[in-house]
């Protein structure tokens, strides 16, 4: 079923990339902001398309991505760019506790979705965007490991301790607290155990989007499809 999905989307992006450059070159009725949007449109579909194999971290054994436990952290029908994956450097580089972070650039209230069920741990949402502390949503798994959605706008903690949520569900709202440095989502998966920083983050692989043997590549875009 997944393959047969991923196979319609892409269907879909040629038809859409088509339909897109006829608007785009078909005639003088069509905006200049509109023909913008148009080519920015077709940019972010090429990028969908085309994601590459990702490095990943060294000596590291990724989970099958076709059968993987994790959906993408937004919305079926959402895309985002992740701009670091594992081991891309600052605080994802090799060694680090981040080093199986991936983030993905979000303007500020967008809506972010558990990637696995599990129980809510921990809540902090009093940060303020551009300030400490840095607002997260935690969430335990059936094996102990932890899910930690990070960078959250202030008051955006869309669900409490002790909830019980399912995959896909509404977590919060993407902002740009903490250690963030820009409006972006920091989700990284931990070791059972103690969530706290300096955590273990394992290496996690997502089943709802293009394919990713060693996780998602920086500096692409990947769609959330349906699962």
């Amino acid at each position: 079923m997944i393959m047969t999905k991923r196979s319609n989307y892409k269907i879909r992006l040629a038809i859409k990339l088509v339909l897109l450059s006829i608007l785009l070159w078909g005639g003088d009725s069509c905006k200049s902001q509109d023909k913008l949007d148009i080519s920015e449109e077709i940019d972010e579909i090429a990028e969908e398309s085309e994601a590459p194999l990702a490095k990943g971290c060294p000596d590291t054994e990724y989970d099958d991505w076709k059968t993987s436990k994790y959906v993408l952290p937004y919305p079926v029908g959402k895309s985002y760019m992740v701009t670091l994956g594992h081991c891309g450097g600052s605080y994802h580089s090799q060694g680090q506790p981040d080093q199986f972070a991936v983030d993905f650039a979000m303007d500020i209230g967008q809506t972010v979705t558990a990637a696995r069920a599990g129980t809510v741990v921990y809540v902090e949402e009093s940060g303020i965007d551009g300030e400490f502390p840095n607002n997260l949503v935690v969430v335990e798994h059936e094996d102990g490991t932890f899910a930690q959605y990070m960078h959250l706008t202030q008051n955006g903690a869309l669900v409490n301790k002790g909830d019980a949520v399912e995959q896909g569900q509404s977590l919060g709202l993407s902002g740009n607290t903490g250690l963030a440095g820009f409006p972006h989502l920091h989700f990284v998966v931990t070791k059972k155990g103690d969530f706290h920083y300096p955590y273990t983050s394992i290496p996690t692989t997502f089943s709802n989007t293009l394919p990713n043997q060693r996780s998602l590549a920086g500096g692409y875009r990947y769609s959330a499809l349906d699962y």
